[in-house]
């Protein structure tokens, strides 16, 4: 529990880390997939990725815990993740790992990752596809962690869009 703690507070340390430095921009002038407001239990302001995706960039609204989720497909069985920029790779949940079909023993699990409360034990594997924002990562390392709750969506994916920023209660996520 006290990593999950740890978990959750490192990547809300980092969102207000990254809101003191971006400045609020003007709109763009091309349009957006928007993303309803997020309100307790009403499941919106979590989107799945391709919903309508034709325009160069998608809006996701905050949501009711000030957290930025969308949806994605891994291996085709969709989840829910957490954005989090602080994050350097795609972390899965073992719930998720093995809905996604990936041969999963936490027998193997070993220290793979260095967090705020220790080392974070997982196994780390391949991804035959990942599917976010409309588009397909082929073959994507992520990583499977021991007492993770919520998956997470890093910069090796987060990177791979062209800009991310915050804009008041939005996070909009640019495609090259």
């Amino acid at each position: 529990m006290t990593r999950l703690i740890t978990l959750a507070l490192s990547a809300i340390a980092s969102m207000l880390l990254i809101m003191q430095f971006v400045a609020p921009s003007s709109e763009p002038k091309v349009a957006a997939t928007e993303v309803a407001e997020a309100s307790p239990g009403s499941g919106k302001g979590v989107m799945f990725a391709d919903a309508g995706l034709r325009e160069d960039q998608i809006q996701i609204a905050r949501d009711g815990s000030g957290q930025f989720n969308l949806r994605a497909r891994v291996n085709g069985a969709e989840e829910r993740f957490l954005i989090d920029t602080g994050a350097d790779v795609v972390a899965l949940t073992v719930e998720t790992a093995e809905a996604a079909g990936l041969p999963v023993d936490p027998a193997n699990f070993r220290a793979i990752m260095q967090t705020a409360s220790g080392e974070g034990m997982g196994a780390r594997f391949k991804v035959d596809d990942f599917e976010v924002a409309g588009r397909h990562f082929r073959d994507l390392d992520v990583v499977v962690m021991e007492g993770l709750e919520t998956n997470l969506l890093g910069q090796s994916v987060l990177r791979k869009f062209g800009k991310v920023e915050l804009r008041g209660d939005r996070m909009v996520i640019s495609h090259d």
